[in-house]
């Protein structure tokens, strides 16, 4: 028998994207994948109760009491709802890696922005949102003299060091066991893109992501490294990203969907 999903997302998925590819590609395989918008419309986890899985993806921080309620119902979810709980906080993801011995940048978290600059001093920082992705609009890199006086975007505040590193991200992206590769301008010094040039990440890069997955508890996931002098570095998580760039992301995420649902 197929198995029986549910997408709960936060907006349709149009044609051509990656949710859209997959629920397609999952219809070929006889398996249902039907999609319940918690933003639009109340949802009854009662609704949910037999699912083999419930996949979620794009929900405002409103609906994670109810995620809440369905990962205590027993109800499988993809990602793990600790692990999306986790991925929502950088402080909490970001200290979790480091008690594990997974290395990424030297951190301290205020408040204001005054701290922030206090922080930076004299020495290039790192300045991100501890809520939201790592890149665009909320994060920025500079001394406590050049970063602007006043706060560019809402905290509370990660201030990282500034890694001596190449002017590329690393972009690994990772779906069960597998993962894939994409190289990026570096966000600290071009404007954030989501096109990039694919690669095939080496086992250091692969055992990373990997590791960083396990650590997390997260199946679905984008990790963000940079290469420095003394090896890679971690330096932004997401869940479930969009795997842009990625040619077979949809059978990627397809197979570790089923796999997920049929085995947990």
């Amino acid at each position: 028998m197929a198995p029986r999903l549910t997408f709960l997302l936060g907006k349709p998925p149009k044609p051509g994207t990656l949710l859209a590819e997959v629920r397609d590609s999952l219809a070929a395989r006889g398996a249902s994948a039907p999609v319940l918008l918690p933003h639009q419309e109340p949802l009854d986890l009662d609704s949910l109760t037999g699912e083999d899985l419930v996949v979620h993806r794009g929900l405002h921080a409103s609906v994670a009491p109810t995620l809440t309620a369905a990962h205590e119902r027993g109800i499988p979810l993809c990602n793990p709802w600790s692990a999306d709980a986790l991925l929502r906080d950088r402080r909490s993801w970001h200290a979790a890696l480091d008690r594990a011995g997974v290395t990424v940048p030297e951190a301290v978290t205020v408040d204001g922005w005054p701290e922030v600059l206090a922080h930076a001093g004299g020495e290039e920082a790192v300045v991100k949102a501890l809520a939201g992705p790592g890149r665009g609009a909320s994060v920025m890199a500079g001394t406590g003299a050049t970063l602007p006086a006043q706060a560019p975007f809402p905290g509370p505040y990660q201030v990282e060091a500034r890694l001596p590193a190449e002017d590329t991200d690393h972009k690994l992206y990772v779906a069960g066991e597998a993962v894939r590769g994409l190289r990026k301008p570096s966000t600290l010094t071009h404007a954030h893109v989501t096109t990039g040039t694919p690669f095939a990440p080496d086992t250091e890069l692969t055992d990373l992501a990997l590791e960083v997955g396990r650590v997390l508890g997260a199946h679905l996931l984008g990790v963000d490294v940079v290469r420095t002098p003394t090896g890679p570095v971690v330096v932004d998580v997401n869940a479930f990203p969009g795997f842009r760039g990625v040619a077979d992301a949809p059978a990627l995420v397809t197979a570790h969907l089923l796999d997920h649902a049929r085995h947990g």
